[in-house]
């Protein structure tokens, strides 16, 4: 799985559009929509649902967006762990995965 694709289609439900991630992300509405649409054809899954402009999370989006911020929870905890020079232990158990 691309991690940068996660990321585009977790911006993009955290902010509620295409464009106010592409925004932030300093990309192209264009390039974000591209690089979603890659990750929901490796997922076998719509992730979201296009009306014109607007984009509503569908149920695979919605699982997915929970699996999403896990990932990057983790991901900045590892990076205060190891910035800060503490050897915390990573979580006892971690699961990541996606419901078919």
């Amino acid at each position: 799985m691309n991690f940068k694709h996660l990321h585009y289609f977790w911006m993009t439900a955290d902010t509620g559009g295409v464009f106010r991630a592409s925004a932030l992300l300093h990309n192209t509405p264009q390039t974000l929509s591209s690089q979603i649409k890659r990750l929901e054809e490796r997922l076998g899954r719509r992730l979201f649902e296009r009306d014109g402009r607007t984009v509503r999370m569908t149920e695979a989006g919605k699982v997915a967006v929970g699996y999403a911020a896990q990932i990057f929870e983790l991901g900045h905890r590892l990076e205060a762990s190891l910035k800060g020079g503490t050897s915390s232990s990573p979580p006892a158990e971690s699961r990541v995965g996606i419901d078919q």
